[in-house]
């Protein structure tokens, strides 16, 4: 191949290589151009072919100059020479045999298609799919542009010297684009396994891939996001980095990795650039294991358009700062064109005077937001990495402010600068390269004015009222802060305010927790001028950090005189300017600080109040109740401080205090007791305590007391007196909750009340199958008033007709710990006469408690028909009103009467059980019809009927509903579809107005009946043999069961009169004359059974 053919590929192979490896950087929205471009670097392959006379050329370390693409399964074409690539460039195909290196062979199977996979993966094609295409050709060019093999990244050397790789995370060949910026070339790890610490003072690279020096403006090191050198040039192709005191250093068993960027010429489309680590300079031996040099891969510059930035003016330029908080120390305005870029890190460096401790809380805003923690200044450097998070800037103008707190430097300068335009790194968002901005034009320094100092009021500082006579009080808290400079602090000025004017006693200053000069008093009788605290040289505030300053002292005059209760009391401190000084410049700052005031604070003195409790309302008790709660109040203390209790007085009249006994008082939180018992309460009694309550606390006291069996009908009203009460826990002074004696709860004493209802809860009237355990029959409420009750004793009742169908009764209830009783008993019947069989229960423990109320359920079980239970017997409970019950009040008083009569579980379609042998279920169905039609002889309504699995049951009749608009049906007849169509009735149903009755054969009185056997169904279907008169609007049929309402009596099929007539079968030789058939009442399903079918504009038929 000639030189001009060989750059004319170049070239070719260039533009190829940059279309295949933009792929990573097109957008979503761009994703279609995939195939095209694909399409591209394919013909500019092959026109690289062409070029060279359709030979097969090498594009450098022997490689083929690949141009087809190949898969599994093919033969031929380029595959013998993908296969020589492979075993060459670290994915040998097979070990030995065919594919093994020098036995390649024409055929792409299933090795060569895994050993392209595995490059593929090892060189960051996506998806390693073991295809051999466009974007994998495209690579290889890379790989095979220069005679240089790139380091293996991360991989690890052993030995005790100092050691460098190739960072595992080193870039792999990536699309430049020229005239960005800071390109990243590589990344090298040293690693020091040494005890010492590490200095790197020199380091040599070399370019390296098919490009010319001219091709890279500048190299730069950056360490993280932080760059580490100043730019270096290339000449014939090398450059150097050199600091006698480090250009990094590596702490001891550490490592640092490094990376080498650099700024892309503009015109240097089509180039080839990396670099390569020749020589290394440090205080410590190079490890053996290193084979210098270390290369990284090899990146292809493209002539794609990045976006753009530009800075505006900088500030602030010239200007004179006095040391405060949150200033701003410099600020411009960076337009961004073309689109939107990633702000991935931004680095300031201070050309002024001042030094890094003269500034703390440095914060980066972009667009008055702030972004990247806050940081400190380091080397005059501070850098934000925003790499984790970066920032989007859109087009247009983005504000970027740098701002921090100067705290020293005084008449020293600041000039924050973003030095090189570089020191930003900014992305573009579709190519995913760095920009080269130019830096912002550089200010004229700025200069820091002299020590400064401020002092204000604490947000901490105290607000609670002072408790008279307290000691050691806080009255105020400030916060002094000096900037500038170190600053001494030599008098304070303390000034009190108060009511009566005449000073304070003991008055001491905190400086940070510590006391600074002497207690001394403040200002004194009639007298409250302001007196100054010396503090020589134990009050020096560090530049920048707050300190705390507090003043405390007695709530006291200077003569030491109590102050008086509502007094208010101000305290403030001032700092005279000549006070000052600053530690390094001796200057004084230039303003005062005038008189800065804590808060207004007022002497309280101690109190606790006592009121009637609110939770706790006037009650109504029976004679002879034990611990009975008479009372219940709260005792509360102020804000000032705690109260502790000695005493609590409680005033009975004397009717009242003969009325019981056992008076006793308790913690109503914990139940403890309070104070001793008192067993003959008195009309004053004063019960000793040790009841210690802190400040603004409440406390809830219950009274109780046995009230006597004989005390008469009358009411028993305590009082909390007006004594009660103790000491301050602070300032010891006695307090009482004062005023007028505190009234508790009326407690009138009579006798209590027991009433019975049927509950809510009694189930629902219902068929049930003979042999069943625990059926729930009814469910009744106690509700006791004025005294909690105990029932000991019940009678229960069941009609006699029901009572061979009833083996035993069960109650379940609760006693009085809430735990569930379960007792039976069997029913007696003492005559033939009697109207009830009766269940009587004796030793219940059924609680139910004052002014509340309980349940009881009461369950039956039921014989099998052949043990004795009757088809069709109903079966309800009653509660003797005043035959064998028995109820023990609180007082321990018997109430033997529980109603003027019996309380039944029965009411309309509740609390009755109507016993069967077995049961059908009738259901509609929802399927099997012809969908949206009305016609003749087809289902218009479709049904199961099923038995249960007690056993098989007969029906004589079913009657149905149909309710017709605008439509003529005759000729009705039910079909037993289960296998087969069957007609049911041999005769049009009877018709009764809207309602057909189905009849079994020919007639009601031919002695037929359907039988549907135990656990078994069958589904019929009710067809019209006419229908006339369909089709117009507003036409409508609707079809459904006809229901019973009402319970009937067994009798035989003939004479039972039901909608639906049925029999469990229950009768010795049953037949359809046999009195074991019965109505539908309680049939389950019967209802919510409605199909219908409308014409509009077509028919629409329920399912």
């Amino acid at each position: 191949m000639s030189l001009a053919t060989k750059n004319v590929a170049t070239v070719l192979v260039g533009s190829a290589l940059v279309l295949a490896l933009s792929f990573a950087f097109v957008t979503p929205a761009k994703a279609d151009l995939l195939s095209d471009l694909q399409a591209q670097v394919q013909a500019l392959l092959a026109q690289i072919t062409a070029l060279s006379g359709g030979s097969t050329p090498s594009t450098g370390a022997g490689c083929y100059a690949f141009t087809q693409t190949h898969q599994q399964g093919q033969s031929g074409g380029e595959v013998m020479w993908v296969q020589k690539f492979l075993n060459s460039h670290g994915a040998q195909i097979a070990a030995s045999g065919a594919g093994s290196p020098g036995n390649e062979t024409s055929y792409y199977g299933g090795l060569t298609k895994a050993a392209v996979a595995k490059w593929q993966a090892a060189n960051g094609v996506s998806p390693a799919a073991g295809y051999w295409g466009p974007v994998t050709r495209a690579k290889v060019a890379v790989v095979c542009s220069g005679s240089v093999t790139p380091g293996v990244p991360g991989t690890p050397v052993t030995g005790n010297g100092l050691k460098v790789m190739l960072a595992s995370d080193s870039p792999s060949s990536t699309a430049l684009v020229q005239g960005q910026g800071i390109a990243e070339l590589a990344k090298f790890t040293f690693s020091n396994p040494t005890g010492s610490e590490v200095s790197v003072t020199s380091l040599g690279f070399k370019r390296i891939g098919a490009s010319t020096d001219s091709a890279i403006d500048n190299v730069y090191l950056y360490q993280g996001a932080k760059r580490i050198t100043d730019p270096a040039g290339i000449s014939s192709s090398s450059f150097n980095f050199n600091d006698s005191a480090g250009i990094f250093k590596i702490p001891a068993g550490g490592s640092v990795t490094v990376s080498v960027r650099a700024d892309i010429d503009s015109a240097a489309n089509g180039q080839q650039v990396g670099t390569q680590l020749v020589s290394v300079g440090s205080g410590a031996t190079l490890d053996s294991s290193v084979v210098l040099p270390v290369s990284g891969a090899i990146h292809l510059v493209s002539s794609a358009t990045i976006a753009t930035a530009t800075w505006g003016a900088a500030t602030p330029t010239g200007g004179t700062f006095a040391p405060s908080t949150d200033t701003t120390v410099f600020q411009a305005t960076l337009t961004v064109n073309n689109r939107a870029v990633w702000l991935k890190s931004i680095q300031f460096e201070n050309r002024g005077s001042s030094k890094d401790a003269d500034f703390q809380n440095v914060k980066l805003y972009i667009k008055g937001a702030q972004v990247g923690g806050t940081a400190t200044l380091s080397g005059d450097k501070v850098v934000f990495d925003l790499t984790g998070s970066p920032i989007s800037l859109a087009t247009g103008g983005n504000e970027v402010r740098l701002v921090a707190d100067v705290v020293g430097g005084s008449g020293e300068t600041f000039d924050f600068q973003i030095r090189r335009g570089i020191d930003i790194m900014l992305v573009d968002s579709e190519l995913n390269q760095p920009l080269a901005p130019a830096a912002p034009t550089a200010v004229t320094a700025n200069t820091i004015e002299g020590v400064s100092l401020s002092v204000v009021k604490a947000n901490t500082s105290p607000t609670s009222n002072v408790s008279v006579a307290a000691t050691n009080v806080l009255w105020g808290k400030f916060e002094a802060r000096g900037a500038g400079d170190n600053l001494k602090i030599e008098q304070i000025t303390v000034d009190v305010d108060t009511t009566a004017g005449n000073g304070m006693d003991n008055v001491r200053i905190m400086f940070n927790g510590v006391q600074v000069g002497s207690t001394q008093d403040v200002g004194g009788a009639s007298s409250e001028t302001g007196t100054t605290f010396s503090l020589g040289s134990s009050m020096i505030l560090t530049a920048g950090q707050v300190a705390t300053v507090e003043v405390y002292g007695d709530a006291k005059s200077a003569a030491g005189t109590n102050y008086s209760n509502t007094n208010t009391v101000d305290v403030g401190i001032s700092i005279a300017a000549a006070d000052t000084e600053g530690m390094s410049s001796g200057d004084s700052v230039a303003t005062a600080i005038s008189e800065v005031e804590g808060n207004s604070l007022t002497i309280s003195s101690s109190s606790i109040t006592g009121t009637k409790a609110s939770g706790y309302g006037d009650q109504t008790m029976v004679a002879g109740t034990n611990n009975a709660k008479i009372g219940s109040f709260t005792l509360s203390t102020g804000s000032t401080e705690g109260v502790n209790v000695s005493t609590i007085v409680l005033n009975l009249s004397t009717a009242e205090s003969g009325t019981i006994t056992d008076l006793m008082l308790k913690d109503s939180s914990t139940g403890a007791q309070i104070g001793t018992t008192k067993s003959s309460p008195s009309t004053a009694n004063t019960f000793s305590t040790n009841l210690a309550m802190s400040a603004s606390q409440t406390k809830t006291i219950d009274v109780y007391a046995n009230i006597k069996s004989s005390a008469g009908i009358g009411t028993v009203i305590a009082e909390l007196d007006d004594t009660t009460g103790g000491t301050g826990a602070t300032t010891g002074q006695s307090v009482t909750i004062g005023g007028t004696d505190v009234a508790l709860q009326t407690i009138t004493i009579g006798s209590g009340t027991l009433t019975v209802t049927r509950d809510p809860g009694t189930p629902v009237s219902s068929n049930v199958i003979a042999g069943l355990t625990s059926v729930h029959v009814g469910k009744f409420d106690f509700a006791a008033v004025s005294s909690s009750f105990t029932i000991q004793e019940l009678k229960v009742k069941v009609p006699a007709d029901a009572a061979t169908s009833v083996s035993a009764i069960t109650l379940k209830y609760k006693n009085s710990a809430g735990v569930e009783q379960t007792v039976s008993q069997a029913l007696t019947l003492s005559s033939g006469v009697e109207t009830h069989a009766t269940a009587t229960f004796t030793g219940l423990t059924f609680y139910v408690p004052q002014n509340d109320s309980a349940d009881i359920d009461v369950y039956v079980d039921i014989p099998t028909v052949s043990s004795g239970a009757k088809s069709g017997a109903a079966i309800s409970v009653l509660l003797d009103a005043n035959e064998g019950f028995k109820a023990i009040d609180g007082a321990g008083s018997q109430d033997t009467s529980l109603a003027t009569a019996d309380v039944s579980s029965v009411t309309t379609g509740y609390g009755t059980k109507y016993v069967k042998k077995t049961i059908p279920v009738l259901a509609r169905l929802t399927t099997g019809y012809t969908a949206n039609t009305v016609s003749a002889n087809i289902g218009l309504y479709r049904f199961t009927v099923t038995a249960d699995a007690a056993g098989s049951v007969e029906w004589r009749k079913i009657s149905l509903t149909v309710t017709t608009s605008g439509v003529v049906t005759t000729g009705w007849t039910l079909y037993d579809v289960t296998s087969s169509a069957v007609a049911v009735n041999s005769t049009v149903a009877n018709v009764s107005g809207t309602t057909l009755s189905i009849y079994p054969g020919t007639s009601s009185t031919d002695g037929d009946a359907e039988q549907i056997g135990a656990s078994s169904s069958k589904t019929y279907e009710l067809r019209a043999n006419t229908v006339t008169g369909w089709g117009d609007a507003a036409d409508s049929i609707a079809i459904s069961f006809t229901e019973d309402s009402s319970a009937v009596s067994n009798l035989t099929s003939l004479t039972q009169t039901g909608n639906m007539i049925w029999s469990d079968r229950s009768a010795n030789s049953h037949t359809t004359i046999t009195s074991d058939w019965t109505s539908g009442y309680l049939v389950k399903d019967t209802d919510s059974d409605t199909r219908s079918c409308q014409f509009g504009t077509a028919t629409i038929c329920t399912p």
